[in-house]
């Protein structure tokens, strides 16, 4: 093994606890079936209204796909993360930002770029779940407290002996 990858092997320990792992795993799952629904949405208004263009359609499922996307990451994917009456609109702000990025990258990708609409689907599929992880985990599901919590180190030993 190189020492490289030997020196970065503790780190990854470090953050890749159970409850990490498990959380990553529901997130995983819950973003499939989203986004199945998502494409399914998509090819659906192009077979049914073909004018509308990828772009259009694309913007009409992910309108049908954000509540669902909501309900599941907040039961599923978050369950047990400590509700607030913010989290509706802390989802809101970052799905108008993977709202840019998944129509944006459809338009350039179809439109200025020239290639299919499934490579913007493809697009939408990896960029938006990695850079949506990171914001639903850190503010979207996250109250201040919880958040506090979740750094305490005897807060992380207890939850990776239990998790």
């Amino acid at each position: 093994m190189r020492p490289q990858v030997r020196a970065v092997l503790p780190q990854l320990r470090q953050y890749a606890t159970p409850s990490l792992v498990r959380r990553v795993a529901r997130y995983g799952g819950v973003g499939l079936a989203v986004s199945l629904f998502y494409t399914f949405a998509v090819i659906a208004c192009l077979h049914l209204w073909p004018p509308l263009g990828p772009t259009l359609a694309s913007v009409i499922a992910f309108a049908l796909t954000l509540p669902i996307s909501y309900l599941a990451h907040r039961n599923i994917s978050f369950f047990d993360s400590q509700r607030d009456g913010f989290q509706p609109l802390r989802f809101a702000v970052t799905t108008a930002a993977s709202f840019v990025l998944a129509i944006g990258g459809m338009y350039w990708i179809t439109a200025i770029a020239g290639r299919d609409f499934l490579l913007g689907i493809a697009w939408t599929w990896l960029v938006i779940p990695a850079v949506n992880f990171v914001i639903y985990m850190l503010w979207v599901f996250r109250t201040r407290a919880a958040a506090q919590l979740a750094h305490s180190p005897v807060r992380s030993a207890q939850e990776d002996r239990v998790g």
